[in-house]
């Protein structure tokens, strides 16, 4: 473990990886400008096929939605607020499947294009084009706020465009049509996900035969239309974003710009925040000791609970990977409490991460909803190698076998993975008594999404991996719609028709005005996840982000707003 934990220092303290560092002047010093950085810059600003987190800070910064969740008045709490729409959505049946939406008419691109109905219906039909198979469009296909009718079926080809649910009224009005009976509080986030696009920029960047767009790769290939205009990108060194005096909520936005550099290295981005040239830094594991008592230290949970990804359909070793005796061997097989004292963290055992809301209205975690923890196994307490040797003899009579292997999966730049592989390497073979042979396989980062999901044309893709799921935080539903039978495209190989009902119960008008009930089905289904172990558990991890004094945070006493976060840098301010 101490050689493992030595890597993992090592590898994070590197320096020079960022040229002229020491010589990097503060940039954009005026007053209302912050800087701050990326360990990588975006190559993509196509918010049709982003997955990155910075692409999509950068893209939330320039565009604009019909609604955007905004701070209240006190900054103790978010509003969803209408920013390209005028007002909320409308309900015009008696079932609360069709919502009207009507548009503001002085809203611009930053180029001064005009915006309205036309742009609204182009976006939405170029996240849903069935030529460009856009990853994205699962989250208006797969909504469970608002599944816009017909989109799915377009999506797959099988129907034409005026098949789909959003029709124009007027040159300010759009109707939206939903799969499913839902309130005013869900249609407006249902529509809060899609950004405007520039349509004449999008089309001059499409492939001949529509399948590709270099929409987003440049800044001349790319148009702002949000609360910042990308000004300055310069790839592998900063992107430069300026206020839009111009944007409909330009009151609510108080700085003046901001500068993001590129900073692979974290001992390097610690060395700039000290010197003043930047003015946030992530702090690494290896920093947290050093900075147990500063002030400026502000902690919080996200994107942060680590799973085991197991391919339950591939058909190798006679499906070992789809037993549940060899799931369970694997579940209580991993030493979360030697793993955590490794590489920070804490282990867990949960499905729900931490920053999951429970009641909205209140803003109360899931996990801290009556009964939520009932059934969470003691996380420092599963680690069994006797239990685990028993479920995994009963996995290899299942299978005809005397002994298997297990291929560990990750990117190759994960360096905190692949310590914790390297760990379970050594672990697995002391547990399982040399009778599981434990590989290591590195794969290019910007390949490691596509193969960790389930495919059924490529099912043997992986066998293990470890990573994290981001759906929205503010709702607990939208943590189970990757487990149901009907999820396009797949994420895992799993169905299970009482956990398709729980899901679409949960879904429901019904549990939708009944926040008890809701919780109650999600609570139902993440037993089901946990006691058929579709993911591994292993450890959560809370961030750390030291903050510059000068900078001023917008949330009540500089609070971390589960679901919403610090509104950090968007609606900050510079002292």
């Amino acid at each position: 473990m101490k050689k493992i934990l030595a890597f993992v220092l090592a590898a994070m303290m590197l320096i020079g990886a960022f040229a002229g560092c020491s010589s990097t002047k503060k940039e954009n010093a005026a007053a209302g400008w912050v800087n701050s950085y990326f360990s990588t810059l975006p190559t993509s600003l196509n918010p049709f096929v982003n997955s990155s987190t910075e692409g999509g800070e950068v893209l939330d910064a320039t565009s604009m939605y019909l609604y955007r969740q905004y701070l209240n008045d006190d900054g103790s709490a978010y509003v969803g607020t209408p920013e390209f729409a005028a007002e909320l959505p409308i309900q015009m049946d008696d079932e609360g499947k069709v919502w009207r939406v009507k548009l503001r008419e002085n809203c611009k691109f930053a180029d001064g294009t005009p915006m309205n109905a036309d742009t609204v219906i182009f976006s939405y039909q170029m996240l849903l084009d069935p030529e460009q198979v856009n990853p994205k469009a699962t989250i208006v296909i797969n909504s469970i706020m608002l599944p816009i009718s017909g989109s799915g079926s377009y999506f797959d080809g099988d129907s034409d465009w005026d098949e789909v649910g959003i029709k124009k009224i007027d040159e300010y009005t759009i109707d939206f049509y939903s799969d499913i009976a839902t309130t005013q509080f869900n249609a407006r986030r249902g529509l809060s996900f899609c950004p405007m696009i520039h349509e004449a920029t999008y089309l001059k960047t499409l492939s001949d035969d529509k399948s590709l767009t270099l929409y987003g790769t440049s800044l001349e290939n790319y148009v702002s239309a949000g609360p910042f205009i990308l000004k300055e990108w310069i790839a592998d060194s900063k992107v430069v974003l300026e206020r839009n005096p111009n944007f409909i909520h330009a009151d609510k936005i108080k700085l003046e710009g901001i500068t993001y550099v590129g900073i692979p290295d974290a001992q390097t981005a610690v060395e700039l925040f000290i010197k003043g040239e930047i003015d946030m830094v992530t702090l690494s594991y290896d920093h947290w000791a050093s900075y147990a008592e500063d002030p400026r230290v502000h902690n919080y949970y996200d994107d942060s609970l680590m799973y085991m990804f197991i391919n339950m359909g591939n058909p190798t070793q006679n499906n070992l990977l789809g037993k549940l005796n060899f799931r369970n061997a694997l579940y209580y097989g991993i030493d979360r409490v030697s793993i955590t004292n490794a590489v920070g963290g804490e282990p867990t055992s949960r499905y729900i991460r931490k920053a999951v809301v429970g009641d909205l209205e209140t803003g109360e975690r899931f996990i801290d909803m009556p009964g939520s923890m009932d059934y969470i196994d003691d996380p420092t307490k599963i680690y069994d190698p006797v239990k685990a040797n028993e479920y995994f003899a009963k996995a290899l009579e299942e299978c005809n076998l005397t002994s298997a292997t297990l291929d560990l999966m990750y990117s190759e730049v994960a360096i905190r993975t692949r310590a914790i592989f390297e760990m379970l390497q050594v672990d697995f073979q002391k547990v399982f008594n040399n009778k599981l042979t434990v590989t290591l396989r590195p794969v290019p980062a910007n390949q490691t999404q596509t193969l960790r999901r389930w495919n059924p044309d490529n099912p043997t893709s992986f066998e293990a991996t470890l990573g994290s799921l981001l759906p929205s935080a503010d709702d607990p539903s939208a943590s189970f719609a990757f487990f149901i039978s009907t999820y396009s495209p797949p994420r895992f190989c799993y169905a299970n028709p009482e956990f398709d009902e729980l899901y679409t119960r949960s879904c429901s008008l019904e549990a939708n005005q009944n926040n008890d009930l809701k919780v109650e089905l999600c609570q139902k289904m993440e037993q089901i996840v946990l006691r058929d172990k579709i993911i591994v558990p292993v450890y959560e991890t809370e961030t750390k982000m030291l903050l510059a004094d000068h900078v001023q945070l917008p949330t009540k006493d500089s609070a971390y707003l589960p679901g919403f976060g610090f509104g950090y840098p968007l609606f900050a301010s510079v002292k």
